[in-house]
């Protein structure tokens, strides 16, 4: 048992946000348990990509070398409407498989003497925050809690907000297949679209479908589906696209959930963290990356502060809450333009997006982020 004067903090859920924040607090020799559900790091899920932003921070965790062996860095992004081309341009990511973005993660942690304590469900967590108890009958004392448990989150449910995760009108299929190809590739369509890349050197290919629909499924990253659904979901994209979906060994589909904005993300002796804090449509591919800022710039106040966590929560929310509202308030929008089911009113949007400098504005406001710079930005203010 975590004793009070042990200084830990109880990092709930072991995914992106937790196992970066778990690497971001062992680097600075912060003690840190994470707590996660299940009885291993996650094996599954979607491919996923890393943009300048997030590459900052792998540099800075030394993790930039372990990303790019076990990921493959696009040439290309080649943007298609109806099956034609009519935009192509450089990208500066690195696309891979979320197992080995975790275990990528997880190795690191584990490498720097970290616990991390599976098949510890929460149950319930002190009005103080300083108490945890677990379904499997566990209790433990913490100074702080990290609320990193996803989407569903548990903590977040009970201590901030009473809403809960609403569908978004959005259904999405995910699967790996085989491409002979190099480069990030959107094909655009009335109510859908996909996304697919590269995830390893071998040309393995992520792809991820979105319809857009007023049905829902059940929320899940494992529920399967069938090629025959897929096909009629997908009618409009050539075969192409559909043979690469077929391709994959199994073919998944999901509802889309999100959550309203909060005004808060911290609340007594707890902080919120990733998408327990602000879930978002991944239609600009920041999701991950946002979880992988909030953890690494949590885990530098709690360094620079000396684990005084009043003054690093408020430190906190002021540095992130603008950035991630307007994040989740761009995926949205961007849902918008990629399903727009008019004729004209695509091809118009088509040529926006390759006769003006739209997308080069909003990629550099995204990734040219500067978690250390926008610390010092925040921490300068409050001195003047």
């Amino acid at each position: 048992m975590m004793t009070k004067d042990s200084l830990n903090i109880a990092i709930i859920g072991g995914g992106i946000a937790g196992l970066a924040l778990g690497c971001t607090l062992k680097m600075n020799s912060i003690d840190c348990t994470i707590f996660e559900r299940s009885h291993d790091v996650s094996d599954y899920g979607a491919g996923i990509s890393i943009s300048r932003n997030g590459l900052k921070i792998f540099k800075k965790l030394n993790l930039i070398d372990e990303l790019r062996l076990n990921s493959f860095q696009p040439e290309e992004t080649i943007w298609k409407y109806r099956n034609k081309e009519f935009l192509r341009m450089p990208v500066e990511i690195y696309s891979m498989s979320r197992q080995k973005l975790f275990r990528v993660f997880y190795d690191k942690y584990i490498n720097l003497n970290g616990d991390i304590l599976f098949n510890h469900e929460l149950k319930s967590v002190s009005n103080n925050g300083k108490v945890i108890k677990f379904c499997n009958a566990q209790t433990y004392n913490v100074n702080h809690i990290a609320a990193c448990d996803g989407i569903k989150s548990i903590i977040r449910d009970n201590y901030f907000s009473s809403s809960k995760p609403k569908y978004s009108g959005f259904n999405a299929w995910r699967g790996t297949g085989g491409a002979d190809k190099k480069d990030l590739e959107f094909n655009l369509g009335p109510h859908t679209h996909s996304v697919s890349y590269p995830i390893n050197q071998k040309l393995d290919r992520s792809f991820v479908g979105i319809v857009r629909s007023n049905s829902w499924m059940e929320e899940s990253w494992k529920k399967e589906g069938s090629i025959e659904e897929l096909s009629n979901e997908f009618k409009y994209f050539d075969d192409k696209i559909i043979n690469m979906f077929s391709d994959s060994s199994k073919i998944f589909r999901w509802g889309i959930f999100i959550r309203e904005p909060l005004k808060k993300l911290f609340q007594n002796n707890i902080t919120l963290l990733g998408d327990a804090a602000h879930p978002m449509v991944p239609f600009i591919g920041q999701g991950g990356c946002m979880a992988i800022e909030d953890a690494y710039i949590f885990g530098i106040l709690c360094n620079k502060y000396n684990s005084n966590f009043t003054l690093i929560q408020q430190l906190y929310e002021k540095i992130r809450m603008s950035r991630v509202n307007k994040i989740q308030k761009m995926s949205l929008q961007q849902a918008g333009l990629y399903h727009i089911k008019n004729s004209f009113l695509a091809i118009l949007r088509n040529n926006v997006m390759k006769y003006t400098n739209i997308i080069p504005r909003r990629i550099k406001f995204i990734w040219d982020y500067d978690a250390d710079q926008h610390i010092e930005n925040v921490i300068s203010k409050l001195k003047k």
